[in-house]
């Protein structure tokens, strides 16, 4: 049985379970509940949105059960609507012929209309993944409700069940944190145990809201800065930060020298929004400066700034350095995308003649990935009105590698519009999945860095600057990323080439995401 299948399983035993129980509630809101949220026949986004918030009015325990059923379901519905779209790209990409098409080549008639039929697809599903993600929330609000109730204690052993499913449980540890819930610190410190990283993830920032300056909270997070996943670590460092005690510096310090790439910059970045000071990524300048002044802090001469980290840095790489128009490459693991739509065949600059932003933009990517020590690992992915895949994972930067990524990048030719929420959307799945091989289990997850090159504004699959609806494209592929990059995991750097470059959407889109906008003109 298939990841998707099983959680839809799970999600509908939920469901049934629920509905026994939910007969000591009041009916009429429980039975609205499991009619709008039926397997087979689910209402509408608004009716469900509605019958759930009706239901979290009751605030009970088998309102929780209906409720976290629904939850379950549509995360599995969600997981399902990103699996087909992926699916569809691929077939869309294998009818354009690879990133070789040039968009002068004649097309069948058969396939010229399958090719419209997924791009039509596309829209569809991307338009029900936003009324499901709309329902998702008015689930978790009312989920939030039910935990300042009676419900609390019965929530709490759904999120430390390693049965429940993860979506579901780590929703669950976030609402318990946010309510203050102490009562569920027994299942929030079991969950820190959990061989799921994102559940590991969720424990400790409800644990560091549930237990925010006491002794046990400092102990806990440190802890959490020894786990294997880099990004548990880094949530642990993000926790240790907004508690801005003198003993939170004490293990962030030394900290500093146990990371590497990315989580080392991200860990230097917290030490700077807490402190002012600026001594980068090098871990000696951070600990010589802490031993001379960390009694001014103790005494409270003094004071830490809690969870502001620093700035992301920009401007030239020092030398020697890989850099990618001027933004140091912090990250051991990058996955570099770049647009390949047709306008990236015209001059840059405003001019007329010259050479095309596509050549520019494909020796300065090569010129960047020559740059990369041996410690690290990329990969490629190009779009238009689809993704391509250099490879699907990362992989060693070595002398093959290059090779063979400039084999690829050079053959790639611009056409079509530019679908930049598909790029997106397959670059941060591919960072929150694939596993990097013979990198370690810090490293188990793929990219911690996306680099995102375009000369454009996005558009629909079908190549709109705006959807049927009238919403402009930029701002939906905004609200999409702040959904897959929860937690800012992932930094997203973007490169404006050429004058009809959307500043507004690549500036607020780095900004958003831990990263820097350059624009090249």
């Amino acid at each position: 049985m298939s990841s998707g299948a099983l959680r839809a399983a799970l999600a509908a035993a939920l469901l049934l379970g629920a509905a026994a129980a939910a007969a000591a509630g009041p009916e009429d809101a429980a039975e609205r509940f499991r009619r709008a949220f039926a397997e087979k026949a689910p209402a509408p986004a608004d009716e469900r949105a509605e019958a759930a918030r009706a239901l979290g009015e009751e605030a009970s325990r088998s309102a929780a059960e209906l409720l976290c059923g629904g939850y379950a379901s549509v995360a599995a519905r969600l997981e399902d609507l990103s699996a087909r779209r992926t699916k569809g790209r691929e077939e869309l990409t294998r009818l354009l012929g690879g990133h070789g098409t040039d968009g002068t080549t004649p097309v069948p008639a058969e396939v010229l209309a399958r090719i419209q039929e997924l791009k039509a697809g596309e829209e569809s599903l991307r338009e029900q993944d936003e009324r499901e993600r709309e329902v998702l929330a008015a689930l978790r609000r009312a989920l939030a409700r039910c935990a300042g109730g009676k419900a609390a204690g019965w929530l709490a052993g759904e999120a430390a069940r390693p049965s429940s499913p993860r979506d579901l449980r780590v929703a669950l540890l976030g609402i318990l944190g946010e309510a203050g819930v102490e009562a569920a610190l027994p299942q929030v410190r079991a969950a820190l145990r959990d061989r799921d990283p994102a559940v590991r993830e969720a424990a400790l920032a409800a644990f560091a809201r549930l237990r925010a300056r006491d002794a046990e909270a400092a102990s806990v997070l440190a802890a959490g800065l020894a786990d294997e996943r880099w990004t548990v670590r880094l949530a642990a460092a993000r926790r240790l930060a907004e508690l801005a005690t003198p003993e939170a510096v004490d293990l962030l310090v030394p900290h500093l020298a146990r990371e590497e790439g990315k989580p080392r910059s991200d860990v230097a970045a917290l030490l700077r929004g807490l402190t002012g000071q600026r001594f980068g990524p090098e871990p000696e300048g951070w600990a010589a400066w802490w031993r001379e002044h960390r009694a001014e802090f103790a005494s409270g001469e003094r004071t830490l700034t809690p969870g502001a980290p620093g700035p992301a840095a920009g401007g030239e790489g020092p030398e020697g350095r890989a850099n990618y128009y001027g933004i140091t490459v912090e990250s051991l693991r990058i996955l570099f995308v770049i647009d390949i739509s047709g306008s990236m065949e015209r001059p840059g600059g405003g001019e007329e003649e010259g050479p095309a932003k596509v050549e520019a933009a494909k020796k300065e990517l090569l010129r960047c990935i020559r740059t990369l020590g041996p410690a690290s690992a990329f990969t490629v992915f190009s779009f238009r009105d689809t993704v391509d895949k250099w490879k699907p994972a990362l992989v060693k930067a070595d002398d093959a590698a290059k090779q063979g990524v400039a084999r690829w990048v050079e053959g790639l030719v611009a056409a079509n519009s530019t679908n930049t929420y598909a790029a997106l959307e397959e670059a941060l799945k591919a960072s929150s999945a694939n596993p990097v091989h013979d990198m370690g289990p810090g490293y188990a997850m793929a990219a911690d860095t996306i680099f995102l090159l375009t000369d454009g504004a996005p558009t629909t699959p079908g190549g709109k600057l705006r959807d049927g609806k009238g919403n402009p494209e930029w701002l939906r592929v905004l609200e999409a990323v702040r959904g897959w990059n929860r937690g800012k995991r992932v930094a997203i750097h973007a490169i404006g080439i050429g004058r009809e470059a959307n500043a507004e959407f690549l500036g607020t889109l780095a900004r958003e995401n831990g990263g820097t906008y350059v624009a090249v003109r």
